[in-house]
């Protein structure tokens, strides 16, 4: 069961990335494995973000580890930027705003792998703290063995990663569930996925076209063209034209111009098929 809630978790990430950063993320599975207290601390790089969290149905604390690349990345595109040239190797700490991101990242984390403990159990995790110390976020002790899930993250050009620490002490209460077989919930997988292909399609781009105007020519003037010739196309301020959206008519516009001079269009009808279109994709 652990195995299903890890890959459950693995799928909620990418979507939540997505939407903490307003750009694609993919996120995959690297290792479900048992390690103590004391590997945990060992394997973590630094700096590194440590966030605790509690609540149902764990009985104690689990354990959030966020790599700076994950982080750093994440920070600079919930900033607005577009982390693409971003320079983690000389980094060594973190600064307040960065871990003030570093906090709703990993409220996110749990918040997906709240969402994911549903095929065993309802759950209600909260986060508690954010630390830097590997040992000053030591959830249990030295020696006590731990369930890690281990996720790469894969954001704006980065491989960052996320590790997912529950002691074995913390997993008392739904022990006996974990042991049960699960055949899976196929409509909350299916909502899951319609919402993230929705939220995909609503950052996507378009490329727009404006018909100025049309005119139909012989082909013999056609043939007599050469450089230095002009066509007279008749095209005034304020002339209607009509905007084009991979080859379909969109909108009937009105040509303009805008303070700095550049020309514009302004929108003055829908056109028909676009309502249409929109229509069909309603009924599907």
């Amino acid at each position: 069961m652990l195995d299903i809630i890890g890959a459950r978790l693995v799928e909620n990430l990418a979507e939540a990335f997505s939407d903490l950063t307003r750009t694609s993320c993919e996120a995959s599975m690297v290792s479900l494995d048992y390690i103590t207290m004391d590997q945990v601390a060992a394997d973590v790089p630094t700096p590194v973000l440590m966030a605790v969290g509690i609540g149902k149905p764990f009985d104690g604390e689990i354990l959030i580890a966020i790599d700076k690349v994950t982080l750093l990345a994440t920070s600079e595109l919930m900033l607005g930027g577009s982390a693409k040239h971003l320079d983690v190797d000389g980094v060594e700490s973190f600064t307040a705003i960065e871990l003030g991101f570093g906090e709703r990242v990993a409220a996110a984390v749990l918040a997906e792998l709240q969402r994911a403990l549903t095929v065993v159990s309802g759950s209600a995790l909260e986060l508690e703290r954010v630390e830097t110390d590997p040992e000053a976020a030591a959830v249990a002790k030295h020696n006590s063995l731990c369930a890690r899930i281990k996720v790469s993250v894969a954001i704006a050009g980065h491989q960052g990663a996320v590790d997912v620490i529950i002691p074995y002490d913390a997993l008392e209460p739904i022990r006996p569930d974990l042991g049960k077989v699960y055949f899976g919930d196929r409509g909350d997988g299916q909502s899951s996925w319609h919402d993230m292909i929705g939220s995909q399609i609503e950052r996507a781009h378009m490329t727009l076209e404006v018909l100025l105007a049309e005119e139909a020519i012989p082909i013999q003037q056609i043939m007599a063209w050469k450089p230095g010739d002009t066509i007279n196309f008749g095209i005034e301020e304020g002339q209607d034209a009509t905007m084009i959206c991979a080859d379909t008519p969109m909108f009937k516009v009105s040509i303009g111009k805008r303070n700095n001079g550049f020309v514009a269009v302004q929108i003055t009808e829908e056109l028909k098929l676009k309502k249409e279109l929109e229509t069909d994709g309603d009924d599907n």
